[in-house]
């Protein structure tokens, strides 16, 4: 029993001299240190991550969307650097896209119903001051249902529906605009001059008017009633011929100049009225401040601005412009030229135009082979009535010979 008692005496001893030594401030063991230091270096990282970092990492993605790449992190199996390489390739590589046949023309090029280019108008020549469209007509006399010949006739006009010098058809342009504005010029004497010796007066019956406005206001029949014979009919005008146009100028003169698309090849009815497959008149301006002869005296003179009087000053006739044929009540002057060629109107004269353009006949002919085909990619002769805005199923085809 001592020994037992002594033994376990001694193991208090020894296990209060342990308890006492690690209690005694000023002494520290370095193993206790070592275990320490690790435990309060680890828990201070952790209560700022919580705290501090990761909330303004949070934030940060919440504004920009793009927060700052880690160096070396991956993304889909890549490290950063190479999926921003990855992306940029993304960008260079083509799109696929419908080929450009596809696509609409841009805006910026439509002008006036038909598209155009900058390198078509600066290959126009410089004496080209006009082109575009031309539709001849003819109005039956009242109650003449259907007219046999040109003495069945009481008037024949034109219209000049003017493009831009740049323009450019094609067999996707279809039926043109019929809001694009135009001119209707009137000829009484009814048949176009063929000669020089032939000289005619005509004046501008409408300007500025789309082509539904003449078809609803000039083009459609009308009746009204008289006292003497009852109710009289006016006849609808009818078209006869189609084609394209240019005014180009001279150093004294001014020519218009035409080809016809439709019919594809003139008849009786177009030749009647002094029409070939192409031809040139020259034209002139009247200045109205001086009296036409009686029989081409008009009751009211065009409402010119002072800037278009001051150019005829006291002259009788200035080569025409296209400035003097917008106002209703101009007249002019047409004196034949060429039949079958379009003469003196297909050339510049020398110095008229740059190097790098084409002659007037060069461009009219192309423009004349443009709507060609934009008229067989239709219908053919009864294009001319889809193209002034008339109903085609109404007409069975363009007349090219009078009825027997």
């Amino acid at each position: 029993m001592a020994t037992r008692t002594s033994s376990r005496h001694a193991a208090q001893k020894a296990k209060d001299a342990i308890t006492a030594s690690t209690e005694t401030p000023g002494k520290s063991r370095p193993l206790a240190s070592k275990r320490k230091a690790p435990q309060e270096k680890s828990t201070e990282p952790r209560k700022e991550t919580k705290t501090d970092k990761k909330p303004e990492l949070k934030s940060e993605a919440k504004v920009d969307q793009k927060p700052e790449p880690i160096i070396g992190a991956k993304v889909d199996g890549l490290p950063d650097t190479q999926q921003k390489e990855k992306k940029e390739e993304k960008k260079k590589e083509p799109q696929s896209h419908p080929p450009p046949s596809a696509h609409p023309k841009p805006e910026e090029d439509i002008e006036l119903g038909v598209h155009k280019t900058e390198g078509r108008e600066s290959a126009v020549s410089s004496n080209i001051l006009e082109k575009g469209i031309i539709y001849f007509f003819f109005r039956p006399r009242v109650n003449v249902e259907d007219p046999h010949s040109v003495n069945d006739v009481a008037r024949s006009f034109f219209v000049l529906r003017p493009t831009p010098l740049g323009a450019e058809l094609d067999e996707g342009q279809g039926p043109l605009d019929k809001d694009a504005r135009c001119r209707l010029l009137m000829l009484p004497k009814k048949k176009f001059p063929t000669s020089p010796k032939e000289r005619d007066m005509g004046f501008v019956e409408k300007a500025g008017q789309t082509m539904k406005d003449l078809q609803e206001n000039f083009i459609a029949s009308s009746t009204y009633q008289t006292a003497t014979r009852g109710e009289r009919t006016v006849e609808e005008a009818r078209p006869y011929a189609e084609g394209v146009y240019a005014l180009t100028s001279t150093k004294r003169t001014t020519h218009l100049a035409y080809l016809l698309t439709i019919p594809s090849e003139p008849g009786e009815i177009q030749e009647s009225f002094g029409l070939h497959r192409r031809g040139s008149w020259i034209v002139q301006s009247k200045n109205p401040k001086f009296p036409g002869p009686p029989f081409a005296q008009l009751p009211k003179e065009p409402e010119y601005p002072v800037s278009v009087r001051d150019k005829f000053g006291d002259l009788r006739w200035l080569p025409l412009e296209p400035e003097f044929i917008e106002y209703p009540n101009a007249q002019f002057l047409m004196i034949g030229e060429a039949q079958d060629t379009l003469g003196k109107a297909a050339t510049a004269e020398e110095g008229a135009k740059q190097p790098h353009e084409e002659e007037p006949g060069q461009e009219l002919e192309q423009l004349e082979r443009e709507n060609e085909l934009r008229v067989e990619a239709l219908q053919g002769n009864e294009t001319v009535y889809r193209d002034l805005g008339l109903d085609a199923q109404k007409y069975t085809s363009l007349p090219t010979t009078w009825k027997p």
